[in-house]
Order: C-alpha cells, then structure tokens, then sequence
C-alpha cells in the first residue's frame, strides 16, 4: 500500500508485488487501493509485476487499474457471491460481464488492445 513497503518486498527478492488493503477491513481508514497504485506503479513498473486487489468489481475497474498501471488485477469476493448464487452459470455470467464491459470500455476509449492502456485513457 506505499512506494517503501513495495520497495522492501523488492529488496527482498520479490518478482512481484501485490497492492490489497484486504478488502479495507484489516484496518480502518485504510486508502483505497486505486489510490495508490499509481504512485507504486510509476516507481516499479516494469521492475515486477504489479497486480492490485481491492474493490475491482467491473471491466470498467479493470481498465482503470491497468491504466493507472497494474500488471494484472484480483477479484475474488464477486466470484464467492456467484458460486452461492448461482454456481457454475453464476461464475460464467460474471466472467461475460466482465469480459464484455472491459471491452466497450475500450471500445469508447479508442483501445484495441490491452496494451495500449494508459493513464492518458482515464480521467482522475
């Protein structure tokens, strides 16, 4: 959640980091995760992997965190809620879901590929 607890995972020999708040309940007044990351990944891109957890809940989220630089995103809660709602059906209709927003959202931001994400897509 900082540049220096990134940094002492570097140092440690980590080949990846991952920015979570685990879920804002560990402690309060925890940032959001979104907050910060841009901070770290402006530090450490392209030295580790940078994945983000915490509160990505749509493709739209998605987009947002490989823009602000993450390598790669975690979403778990959503995916608990789909297997009690609906099983199997319920997982594959939010993987649809998230597939199909992540894709119009670069579709109305002239992206055709992951990689051409970037900061300049998104608006703070």
């Amino acid at each position: 959640m900082s540049v220096e607890g990134a940094q002492k995972a570097i140092n440690a020999g980590a080949q990846g980091i991952v920015v979570s708040n685990h879920g804002g309940r560990v402690l309060d007044g925890t940032p959001a995760t979104a907050s910060v990351l841009e901070e770290i990944a402006d530090q450490f891109k392209g030295q580790v992997k940078i994945i983000v957890d915490g509160g990505i809940r749509s493709g739209l989220d998605v987009f947002k965190a490989l823009a602000l630089g993450a390598d790669a995103v975690i979403i778990a809660r959503p995916f608990v809620n789909m297997i009690y709602g609906n099983g199997e059906q319920g997982v594959e209709a939010y993987v649809q879901q998230l597939g199909q927003e992540l894709e119009n959202t670069m579709m109305m931001t002239g992206v055709s590929s992951l990689k051409e994400i970037s900061k300049k897509n998104i608006y703070k």
